[in-house]
């Protein structure tokens, strides 16, 4: 070997040969780097974990849906103040997005017991919900056993029932229950079909897994006297005529388009506020802007870690200058260029700085995986964070080393020699 290529390895083996003269002076020097480069990785797996966790609750959602929920109206508000408090999404708000609203592709809506009620058998308790055979499109929701809601349903305001996953488990364990009947405060229903597990809330305003799904049509015929029964005696009466109205917009690029025209189209007919849009889209985009905010600010902290790692470097190195001074002076008396001189401290400097980095990854991926255990909060460790951690810490040995090798590098030769 020989050439550039057995020069610079030669550069490398001396390097490394003089930082392990002075093992303790070296391991102090790198600690910085070790913390600045640890923590970089770490928060960035921290930072791109919860990112993570917020893209994929966005994503489960749908980027191309909008979602009117129907809320209580603020406290202090006319309408909040009555005792017979009619609020939230109405019929004729359905109406007017279907006629005045386009590019929407599939619409579903939902009228809900706003109360759990227990079922028979075993008592377990479920949010009932009453919606539209569209409903299942629009939540992605599969099926496990029978069949999900039909339009036959809705017409004939037929009494069954789609069960959640852990419903049909929680009554009926590992049995089939599609074909049997429930028992419920507002009469018996025929159980048609069971959801394959979700796992976790989705744009429907309950879990999914924990809910039952009725025809809208049945539900606002026979759930409202089931409520108004339950309301007797006390002071106040709460009417909703619609839970929530979910749609999927045609074309992606529209859904901002799309939002504004329902907040314009419906805003003169509540004015208690009484509604609110959640737009996935919108809310995927401001998750990815405060991701970038959020990595900058995680590398900056780490930058500044690295920074002081970084002078830590510059100064012992300038101490090895010093302490080599006489050894500089015979190099340069023996036909060394300064080049040469420069690029062996150079050299000792990235050895240095590189060695920290390497450390400091092992360091960055101990930690996201205790703050994994101990938290169970997710965290992320991508290659590119660790290459880009690398890259940083060698970017550190050059920046903080030509300084002390420029120095090594510029000393007399004579004096040097003289040098004791």
């Amino acid at each position: 070997m020989s050439g550039p290529l057995a020069f610079s390895v030669q550069l490398v083996r001396l390097g490394t040969r003089s930082l392990l003269i002075h093992k303790l002076r070296s391991v102090l020097a790198v600690l910085g780097v070790v913390f600045g480069v640890g923590s970089v990785v770490s928060m960035l797996a921290i930072g791109e974990g919860a990112s993570h966790e917020v893209e994929e609750q966005l994503r489960r959602l749908g980027p191309d849906r909008i979602l009117l929920r129907s809320i209580h109206p603020p406290e202090g508000t006319a309408g909040s103040r009555k005792a017979a408090l009619e609020y939230g999404l109405t019929s004729a708000d359905l109406a007017r997005l279907q006629a005045l609203v386009p590019g929407i592709d599939t619409i579903a809506w939902t009228y809900e017991i706003p109360k759990e009620i227990s079922l028979g058998y075993r008592n377990v308790p479920t949010p009932f919900v009453g919606t539209t055979p569209s409903f299942q499109e629009i939540h992605h929701l599969r099926i496990s056993r029978g069949r999900f809601l039909t339009g036959l349903d809705m017409e004939s305001r037929a009494n069954v029932v789609v069960l959640g996953a852990s419903v049909a488990r929680d009554l009926f364990g590992a049995e089939d229950p599609v074909g049997r009947e429930l028992r419920h405060a507002s009469g018996p229903y025929k159980i048609v079909g069971v959801l394959h597990p979700k796992g976790g809330e989705t744009a429907a305003l309950h879990d999914p897994d924990r809910s039952s799904f009725i025809p809208l049509t049945t539900a606002k015929a026979r759930l409202e006297n089931v409520i108004r029964i339950a309301s007797t005696g006390s002071r106040s009466y709460e009417r909703v005529d619609l839970h929530q109205i979910a749609f999927r917009v045609r074309n992606l690029a529209d859904v901002p388009q799309v939002a504004s025209m329902v907040r314009r189209l419906l805003e003169p007919y509540h004015p208690q506020r009484d509604y609110q849009v959640m737009v996935p889209y919108e809310l995927l985009r401001q998750a990815e802007h405060t991701k970038r905010v959020f990595s900058w600010v995680l590398g900056s902290i780490g930058g500044i870690s690295l920074l002081v790692g970084g002078i830590g470097i510059m100064n012992i190195m300038l101490a090895t200058v010093m302490e080599r001074t006489r050894e500089i002076g015979v190099r340069r008396a023996l036909g060394a260029k300064r080049w040469h001189i420069t690029l062996q401290f150079l050299v000792e400097s990235v050895v240095l700085a590189a060695s920290g980095g390497v450390l400091g990854m092992g360091l960055g991926l101990v930690v996201p995986k205790l703050v994994t255990h101990l938290s169970q909060m997710q965290t992320v460790i991508t290659a590119g964070s660790l290459a880009l951690s690398l890259l940083i810490s060698v970017g550190v040995g050059i920046i903080f080393g030509v300084y002390p090798a420029r120095r090594a590098a510029l000393m007399d030769p004579i004096e040097a020699l003289r040098h004791e």
